[in-house]
This record gives C-alpha cells, structure tokens and sequence, in this order.
C-alpha cells in the first residue's frame, strides 16, 4: 500500500447509510477504506463487489463488534479516522476506542443525551491530540453548518429554528419503509424532545406541530417536535450572541407518519421485554426485525428532502431572518439509485473525515459540526455533489 493511501474506517459500512459513505470515501482515490460489520460476510460481500466495478484493491471488509472495546481498538489500529455509523447508542463506546487506537472520529447523531455524554470527552481527545466530530449526518450536521453561515454576520441571534420535510414516491410492496435507522426513528417520536428558550426544556413527545411550507415537490407537511442534538449544541455555541430559542421539528411523509404514531400507541417502541409463552421478546427489536425481513424496494427511490435553517438575529442593529435550504433529490449515482436520506446523511461525514485526514480541520476536542467544519469548504464538496445551498434573506421572503 501506498505510504501516501490514509485509512478511513466504517463501522457499519455494509448498512444502507453507511454503504454511501464507504462510497463517496472512494472517489477520493488517496484513501484506504475499511468496512468494519458485525456481519463480516456482507462487509466482505461489499468490499469485493465494490474492488470488482472500481478496478481496485482499497477496500475490504473486517469484523467488529461495537460493544467490545478490544475489538474496536484492534480494528482501528493504523486508521486516520473512523466514521461511525452505527444506532447513536453505541457512539460513546466508538469514540473510547478511537482514543485508545489514535485515530479521529466522526459520527452521523447523538439525539441530544448521548451527545451531550460524547462531550464529556472533550478533554481526552485534547490530550491526545485528536478530533471527534459529533453529530455529522444531514440532521444534524448539514443543519449545523448552516446555521453557522446564516448567523455569520449578526451581531447577536435570537433564535435558530430547524425544520426538515420530505416525501417518498418510491414504487415499493414494503409496508412501511423507514427513512433511516427504524431505533432512531422510534426514539424520535416516543421520547422526550428539547427545546431551548433560554434554558433546556423537555417537551411532551410528538409536540410542537405546525405546518409548514416547504418548497415543490415536498409543500406542506406537518412538521413535529423530535429529540435533535442540534438543540444541545447550538445555543452553547452561540451563547455569547445571545440566542434565546433554538428548536428542531421534523416533518416525515404523512402516510409515514400516521403508521409510526400507531405501531408507537401500539408499544412497539419499548425496550421492556415481554414475557410470552414462547420467551421473552423486546418489541422494538421485533419491529426491527421484521422491517429487515421485507424485500428492499423494487423500483429506484424516488424521494425527496428539504433541509431549511432559519436564524433570526440582529445585523447593522436592525432585526434580520436569514434562511439557508436546501432540496435534496434521490439520484442515480455510482451507477445505482441513492434515496436522498441516505445521500445527505452518508455524503457529509464522508466530506469531514477527508477534511480530517488531510488536515483541514486542525482543532482538536470533541466538537460540534458549527464549530469544526469550516462552512465554505463543507458547502463546495457538497455542490460537487449536486447538494447545493441556497441563501433566503428577509427581503427575499417579503418580495415572495
């Protein structure tokens, strides 16, 4: 190998999400990629399949087992960066790892608790010169960045307000086809979400609904209160400006949504086992399973997602809105179809690890997206990518 080639580890490359990170590290022909699986068949399945149609030797699969430190350490000897794209459970686990092994780390969420437990490792990662950065997916992530460039030239802020709205018109005989990780999406609508209003404010689950109008092809969707570590880091960040509100509302398709609110009344988002004559069974982990049973969808995906930041704040001493969207379509890439969720959140922690490993983010600590990634690099490897962000000022919105 190549003394020039860096190793990038993903764990939990062979899933949907991290299949498109282990992608996009590939077009980057200066680096090695590891697809670290507790299922090393399909680790090793992918690696082959991707060496095969890319003519080349840079990537290949490995076991790893995330609650198994010794394990991680083992894996992740020699790597510059590990990207972990594992249910948010297990990131500080990952992160303890990457400290023993000397490499950095990015992970795509931490859904507020575990976030704010990551960056409690602030000063470990300091000492050893290293960078953890947490919360690197589209939401959050992308959401944080772009409140970093629209709060730029204020004086103070005032509020930071997150919304995110799709639609799925993908052909499929799947019953309920879930956007991303099923746990994540069960824990977004059964616990607790955040808010921020000049201090941290635990709201009733399912909470804060207001409609809002995003742009065609999404338009209206109901959009929901749900559990964002963007709420926990935002107003720390930005506290010196003087920022009193920070929320995030998520908006899913409606048919979506109706069916997850259900199997939720149902109980089948709890972690308390059930006591049956045929043994003890954990409903979440039912749920899951089942999903995983169902084929995978028949057609290309044909969906959509419209990630929209507004920041209300003061500039040249007059009170400003300044919004930041962007409209991500499924594609074809990589000579396959790419649903737009797993586009924009496989796609950003790809672009932070490269900016890693070739030292183009130089702070060490764990750190949010806002505060590590410098937004105009971040943003022009994302138009590469046909993600492309679009600037909305007050004008603009009066005029429209």
């Amino acid at each position: 190998m190549n003394s020039q080639v860096k190793r990038v580890v993903v764990i939990g490359g062979a899933g949907a999400m991290g299949h498109v990170v282990v992608r996009d590290l590939l077009d980057n022909p200066e680096l090695e990629v590891v697809i670290a699986d507790y299922d090393r068949e399909k680790a090793d399945a992918l690696a082959d399949t991707l060496n095969s149609k890319l003519k080349t030797t840079r990537v290949r699969g490995d076991f790893t087992d995330i609650t198994n430190k010794p394990v991680m350490v083992k894996g992740l000897k020699n790597a510059a960066c590990v990207i972990n794209s594992t249910p948010y459970y297990h990131n500080v686990n990952v992160m303890e790892a990457a400290l023993e092994a000397g490499c950095h780390y990015v992970d795509l969420g931490g859904l507020f608790h575990v976030s704010k437990e990551q960056l409690k490792l602030h000063e470990r990662f300091v000492e050893k010169g290293l960078t953890a950065v947490i919360g690197m997916g589209a939401a959050p992530g992308m959401t944080n960045i772009m409140a970093a460039k629209a709060q730029e030239n204020m004086e103070s802020v005032e509020a930071i307000d997150i919304y995110v709205g799709s639609i799925d018109n993908t052909k499929s005989s799947h019953p309920f086809l879930p956007p991303y990780s099923i746990e994540t999406l069960i824990d977004e609508y059964t616990m607790p979400p955040m808010v921020f209003d000049g201090d941290y404010k635990e709201m009733p689950p399912l909470s804060g609904a207001v409609i809002v109008d995003f742009p065609e092809p999404v338009g209206k969707q109901e959009a929901i209160y749900t559990l964002h570590s963007e709420v926990l880091t935002l107003p720390q960040t930005y506290k010196e400006k003087g920022i009193k509100n920070c929320t995030f509302r998520l908006g899913l398709p409606l048919e979506f949504h109706e069916k997850i609110k259900f199997l939720m009344s149902l109980g089948f988002g709890s972690r308390e086992k059930l006591n049956t004559r045929e043994g003890d069974f954990t409903p979440r982990k039912i749920l899951a399973a089942m999903l995983s049973s169902f084929p995978t969808p028949e057609s290309e995906p044909d969906d959509c997602e419209v990630v929209r930041v507004d920041v209300r704040g003061m500039m040249d001493g007059k009170p400003t809105l300044c919004r930041l969207e962007t409209t991500v379509y499924s594609v074809k890439r990589w000579h396959e179809g790419i649903s737009c969720g797993a586009l924009d959140t496989g796609v950003p922690p790809s672009i932070v690890a490269q900016m890693l490993v070739a030292d183009e983010i130089i702070s060490t600590g764990v750190l949010a997206p806002e505060v590590a990634v410098p937004a105009g690099a971040f943003f022009a490897e994302l138009a590469r990518r046909d993600i492309h962000m679009k600037r909305i000022t007050q004008e603009d919105l009066s005029q429209a």
